[in-house]
């Protein structure tokens, strides 16, 4: 992983560029482009491409956040939880932050975050960037990740690295993620780091710390960005205060998730849940005959979706 060090802090323009979009200006440090309403996805999916990520103020609505920040308030008041990692080891740990609360399967367990899973808005997006390589995307994560009070930063890092670090980086990113703020993304909170335009880079090019921006966001805002653009939270340095987000990492339809989500939302409890839902989660089969492929993800050489809906998965 390319890291840089702990205590890197790197403030941001706030200027607004044409077309809607806020940049850093001539001698300031970088900064993560910023769309206002009304959105202009073009523009936004070829920031994406191009520099590695870009902010969409108010893209989540508040209602949406506040009811998921109300219902994960009430599971882990009924299943607590310690922040930091025991994984064995210490290398991994450090990289998954000792003070930082990590919730995965999220779907499985919180289900005000099926509407911010499947925010037409958001899976329209991934669809389109990730069209390139597949007619279908999958949820590869849905990660709640809340940094405590005197967190140092992550070790910067691309998240297609759990994959394998050294498949092909191209124009078109396989994998694209949305970072929702659900509490203040602030530079004293831990805003998450981003190092713009690293997509390009090769892999074992290292950032100054002049070249990371921060990505600070107010709730209901999402940090859309490429699997491979480097980037990891920001250090809390107030004492009191966590930042909270949902990380929703979407990957082309034939890629293996993160996340296994068929076991974190198994049939019995996926049988209520509409089809769209199931879709990212991985109950409907890739079908990619219409390139002359073939399909993946089929149950009993048929539809998983439909053998769910007869009632025989269980």
């Amino acid at each position: 992983m390319e890291t840089v060090p702990a205590d890197t802090d790197v403030t941001t323009a706030d200027r607004t560029a044409p077309g809607g979009a806020a940049g850093a200006g001539p001698g300031s440090a970088p900064a993560v482009p910023v769309f206002r309403a009304p959105y202009d996805w073009p523009a936004i999916e070829e920031c994406v491409r191009t520099t590695g990520a870009a902010i969409v103020p108010g893209l989540v609505d508040r209602s949406l956040v506040d009811a998921f920040n109300r219902e994960l308030d009430e599971w882990l008041e009924r299943n607590p939880r310690q922040a930091g990692s025991n994984t064995g080891s210490e290398l991994y740990d450090k990289f998954l932050g000792r003070k930082t609360l990590r919730v995965h399967g999220v779907p499985g367990k919180i289900r005000a975050s099926h509407p911010l899973i499947t925010h037409p808005e958001i899976v329209a997006c991934m669809r389109r960037m990730m069209s390139h390589w597949s007619n279908e995307i999958l949820l590869s994560v849905a990660e709640l990740i809340q940094i405590g009070p005197r967190e140092s930063a992550q070790l910067i890092h691309r998240d297609t690295g759990s994959w394998w670090p050294h498949l092909p980086r191209e124009e078109h990113p396989w994998n694209v993620s949305a970072m929702v703020a659900l509490t203040p993304f602030t530079h004293e909170t831990g805003a998450t780091r981003v190092v713009p335009g690293s997509c390009r880079w090769p892999l074992d090019r290292r950032p100054r710390g002049e070249q990371i921006a921060r990505a600070v966001m107010d709730p209901g805002d999402a940090l859309i960005f490429r699997g491979d653009v480097l980037h990891g939270g920001g250090a809390n340095k107030t004492r009191d205060q966590a930042r909270r987000g949902l990380a929703l990492s979407y990957c082309a339809g034939w890629l293996r998730p993160v996340d296994n989500n068929m076991l974190a939302v198994p049939p019995r409890m996926a049988a209520d849940l509409d089809d769209e839902l199931l879709a990212l989660l991985g109950y409907v089969a890739h079908d990619a005959t219409h390139v002359d492929g073939g399909l993946v993800g089929m149950y009993d050489n048929g539809d998983p979706l439909g053998a769910l809906r007869r009632g025989e998965l269980g």
